[in-house]
């Protein structure tokens, strides 16, 4: 009895044992299974809720930028900006090294007075305070430099590329060897900056490092001219400019009255000109106005001063007989600076006032100051003063004087006028003579034209003179460009070479 219970006991165990054995292998079985799996995959285990399938795409990492985060702080003047791309190209004033920024909504924008601008508003060619983290290359802060000197929208100003320098009203500054000069959007160059343009400059203790063109310039080419060859052309008192076959004339960006004057005769035109752009006036359609002239009366200091018009002496003590346009004036004295400039007549009747400044130079003594002021004295007393007698020209002798005047003039300008015919085919606008020669070597295959004229075909060459010139490029389907050019008396040959024209987009 006992027997058979304990042996009933005993089986039980025994059974369980077994099926703990065999789960147990099972489990192992069933493990070593999913490892084998896992390992054929090449995945690891990282529990049921992490474990990726093929169904299943991790997600990308985000990252968070924080505003007012940097770990560099530089100044540096703008080079250019990408507002697609979101990013911006400085160039460090110290070192002139280049980088490249990204910029995002973070990134506060201000102007030199602290207030707040947007990217479209930065300036390329100004000089601001740059706030950058390194690591990722982002834009944390831009501030345009209030310590810097800066000037917007300068007209009065010349350069000096020779010697490095630019004059700005009575100020003169070092240009930077590593400039940033800005038009429309691109960086050019130095040489490509024309006295016409309006520019904005911007420096640190006398040296300028960044320069944006406000305003550039275009081109005008005349047709038909032939009637005003020898006359002058006016573009918005800004360019006066003798009139010449196939001429290109570089002209300041902008609306203008555009004038030709020739022998009394004028005819106007309202031109708007595009930067980097021709625009074609045709004169053979205009309406050319009639022979018109008029009275200019001048007063001089020194009285003594000699005035010469289109290169030819005329007496001052009366009123001089001038055909409507423009005129070049030339007045000289002794011991005074000599005055060149350009006149206008569209009037019937013109005071001209001029007031030579003393030479620095001159070491005139009183006796010889005497004598002039007794000459016109005398001069006074005999022609009484040219006001007056301006004012009385009503008189029957005074009108037969003028007429007479007149006459002559007339001769005269008949005279200067077959003069010009002979030998105005095409005026050289550099001496021929010229031992040295300026060569323009590169882009090949271009017209040239020299200060408005053309010259020819390149590579060509002209001769040498010290002073300023510009030389435009121009090629049928091409962007036209125009260079300053500043030659001096060094007796050795000069050439330049420039970059290929940019093809136009049909």
């Amino acid at each position: 009895m006992f027997y058979r219970t304990d042996l009933k006991k005993r089986r039980v165990c025994l059974s369980r044992q077994i099926g703990v054995a065999v789960d147990k292998i099972k489990t192992k079985k069933m493990i070593y299974i999913v490892i084998a799996a896992l390992l054929l995959t090449g995945c690891t285990y990282q529990g049921q809720a992490n474990t990726p399938t093929q169904d299943t795409i991790p997600e990308p990492k985000v990252e968070v930028r924080h505003p007012n985060i940097y770990d560099s702080e530089d100044a540096a003047v703008v080079v250019k900006k990408d507002l697609e791309a979101k990013t911006v190209q400085f160039q460090n004033i110290s070192t002139s090294r280049r980088y490249t920024l990204t910029y995002d909504g973070t990134t506060k924008l201000y102007d030199k007075y602290g207030q707040g601008i947007s990217m479209s508003q930065l300036k390329e060619g100004s000089i601001v305070t740059v706030r950058f983290y390194k690591p990722d290359k982002s834009l944390a802060y831009v501030e345009e430099n209030p310590d810097c000197l800066s000037y917007s929208n300068v007209q009065n100003y010349s350069m000096d590329l020779k010697n490095g320098t630019i004059l700005i009203g009575n100020e003169s500054f070092n240009i930077s060897g590593h400039v940033v000069v800005v038009s429309g959007g691109r960086e050019t160059d130095m040489m490509e900056v024309n006295q016409v343009d309006e520019i904005s400059v911007w420096g640190y203790k006398n040296m300028v490092y960044g320069i944006h063109v406000e305003k550039g310039h275009g081109y005008l080419r005349l047709q038909n001219e032939d009637y005003f060859v020898g006359g002058w052309l006016d573009v918005g008192d800004k360019v006066i400019k003798k009139v010449s076959e196939e001429m290109l004339l570089v002209v300041p960006e902008g609306t203008y009255p555009v004038t030709v004057s020739h022998r009394g005769s004028s005819a106007v035109q309202e031109i708007s000109f595009a930067r980097n752009e021709e625009m074609v006036w045709d004169l053979g359609s205009v309406e050319i106005t009639e022979v018109q002239k008029g009275r200019v009366l001048f007063t001089l200091t020194p009285a003594t001063a000699q005035v010469s018009i289109d290169g030819r002496e005329v007496d001052t003590s009366k009123p001089v007989v001038l055909d409507y346009g423009i005129h070049q004036m030339r007045i000289t004295a002794e011991g005074y600076d000599s005055v060149s400039q350009y006149i206008k007549v569209a009037e019937p009747s013109a005071n001209v006032s001029v007031e030579l400044e003393e030479n620095e130079e001159s070491t005139q003594d009183e006796s010889t100051q005497k004598e002039n002021s007794d000459e016109e004295d005398e001069r006074g007393e005999e022609d009484k003063s040219p006001s007056k007698k301006y004012s009385s020209s009503d008189s029957e002798e005074d009108d037969d004087e003028e007429d007479e005047d007149e006459e002559n003039e007339q001769d005269d300008e008949e005279d200067e006028e077959n003069e010009k015919k002979d030998t105005q085919t095409k005026p050289p606008v550099v001496s021929s003579t010229s031992k040295y020669k300026v060569y323009i070597d590169a882009p090949e295959g271009v017209e040239a034209y020299l200060d408005g004229n053309y010259i020819g075909i390149t590579p060509i060459s002209f001769g040498k003179e010290a002073g300023n010139y510009v030389v435009t490029l121009r090629k049928t389907g091409y962007q036209t460009r125009s260079y300053t050019l500043q030659l001096d008396d060094t007796e050795k040959d000069v050439n330049y070479s420039f970059t290929e024209l940019i093809k136009l987009e049909e």
